[in-house]
């Protein structure tokens, strides 16, 4: 499956892995921006109206990511956090994924 939008590409679908995969032109769209537009697409209920906020500073996530060149040096740097049942990756260079974190969460439920 891949989704489509104005703003961000192409939105691939990995049903084995269960991940969303985008690449966006960091340069032309902020990170938190590209991530509310990827959520919005992808879940088409009351999931998408929640704000980014809620979860993550969009200021402070812009700021981690926005391209440096002495910073990116050494590497791309990337933020992730969990959100509506997922985890979200955003790196320094435009990649974000959204990888659901549903067997995670069963793993963390197995005792010893």
């Amino acid at each position: 499956m891949a989704a489509m939008s104005d703003r961000i590409g192409t939105i691939e679908f990995d049903a084995n892995r269960r991940r969303y995969r985008v690449q966006y032109d960091p340069d032309a769209l902020a990170p938190s921006a590209a991530v509310v537009e990827v959520l919005q697409t992808i879940f088409d209920d009351e999931r998408a109206d929640e704000p980014l906020y809620d979860v993550v500073d969009p200021d402070a996530l812009d700021r981690l990511l926005e391209p440096h060149p002495r910073r990116d040096r050494n590497g791309h740097r990337s933020v992730s956090f969990p959100v509506h049942g997922a985890v979200v990756t955003v790196t320094s260079d435009g990649r974000l994924t959204i990888q659901s974190n549903a067997d995670a969460e069963c793993g963390s439920n197995s005792g010893p």
